[in-house]
């Protein structure tokens, strides 16, 4: 099912499209699934548009895991012909440190000054983390991605800065199930540190569910610092309730992912676009100086979200992202098969992203974030 909302012909102003996305798709897919059609991901907004040019992602070893069995539907990884595409930079990384005064979960936080600013500087080239396909030593469930942030947090360091495999030995054997209080509090935690440690270092923040959650870091870049602010089986309800812990941070941009686990749980359009308006409102007046776009609600396997249900609202997403002077990334046509369902290649169970989808999202936001960045630029 066609979403004719994000066509390149739609009736939104300043349509966003990365054509060579399906040069990526085609890489990840055999020849007996890839469309003949190219899909496109389109960024609809009501300023002046920019052209943005799709990268290929450098890697692509994480999965989302299965909320109602707190494991990851994906077991293994095999290595993705995914060629690296990404540019190379000049510049180096920033540091993985955060200055942190506050205390943490359980423990304080060491108050040292260990991010480098990273002043803008004329935009060349940005280099990849190397690919490392052998390396499948990461949090395979939320018990362990849980000890591994807080162990991170509790050394003053961002995560999403870390390698996979950081801090294995705390959460190896972690089983233990993790209350969504534990994790919005340990969410608003890292929102502090990132507080205290942005310095003069851009900012990025990812907000919504498991989708969210299990983005994996080795597809950011690394000329910002990134905030992942993503729970499992989080709804639009629950993310515009804690969006006060997002107060006092200084992102350049914030992502929003978000609706399908309303959809799973029986929530009207009119609930959901509901909760989404008055996200991103707040978002727009607490955060005047960032860019907010609003994802697409992703299509599913399952039969009960029906692929007609989710285009419909997506159109509504997309009107009222025009509406509220946000801006609308639409997905849909690059994750939907012909039968208007999510393409097999890109899930693990038909709801979650497989490391194929990760690769198609991911690289949708690296464009985006490397035309922020390139408008920072005086």
């Amino acid at each position: 099912m066609k979403d004719e909302s994000i066509s390149s012909q739609g009736r939104f102003i300043g349509y966003f499209i990365m054509p060579d996305l399906s040069l990526l798709i085609a890489s990840l897919t055999s020849p007996e699934t890839a469309h003949k059609t190219s899909p496109s991901v389109v960024l609809s907004s009501a300023s002046a548009s920019v052209p943005l040019t799709c990268v290929a992602p450098p890697k692509t070893p994480s999965s989302p895991e299965n909320a109602a069995t707190n494991s990851n539907p994906c077991p293994e990884f095999s290595p993705l012909a995914v060629s690296a595409a990404m540019p190379t930079s000049s510049e180096s990384p920033i540091a993985t440190s955060l200055a942190v005064t506050e205390p943490a979960l359980p423990a304080l936080l060491p108050a040292h000054l260990a991010a480098n600013p990273y002043l803008p500087q004329p935009l060349v080239r940005l280099t990849p983390l190397q690919p490392n396909w052998t390396n499948n030593l990461r949090p395979r469930s939320t018990s362990q991605l849980y000890q591994q942030r807080l162990e991170a947090l509790r050394q003053g360091k961002t995560y999403t800065r870390l390698s996979a495999d950081s801090f294995l030995n705390v959460w190896a054997n972690a089983s233990e199930p993790v209350a969504y209080e534990q994790w919005t509090a340990l969410l608003k935690q890292e929102a502090a540190a990132m507080v205290k440690g942005q310095g003069q270092n851009r900012l990025t923040v990812i907000i919504g569910d498991s989708i969210s959650q299990w983005l994996p870091s080795e597809h950011l870049l690394n000329d910002r610092f990134y905030l992942n602010q993503g729970i499992s089986g989080d709804t639009t309800g629950g993310i515009l309730r804690r969006l006060s812990a997002l107060n006092q941070v200084r992102p350049d941009t914030i992502y929003v992912m978000a609706g399908v686990n309303d959809l799973k749980n029986g929530k009207t359009d009119q609930e959901i676009l509901a909760n989404l308006q008055k996200i991103m409102q707040q978002l727009r007046q607490t955060h005047p100086q960032a860019q907010v776009i609003i994802n697409s609600v992703l299509p599913t396997r399952l039969a009960a979200i029906p692929g007609d249900r989710t285009t419909f609202l997506n159109q509504k997403i997309a009107q009222l992202a025009e509406q509220e002077g946000v801006k609308y990334l639409a997905l849909t046509s690059a994750f939907t098969d012909r039968d208007g369902t999510l393409r097999r290649e890109f899930t693990t169970d038909g709801l979650h992203l497989s490391p194929q989808g990760y690769a198609v999202w991911s690289s949708a936001l690296r464009s985006i974030d490397a035309v922020t960045t390139a408008r920072l630029i005086p």
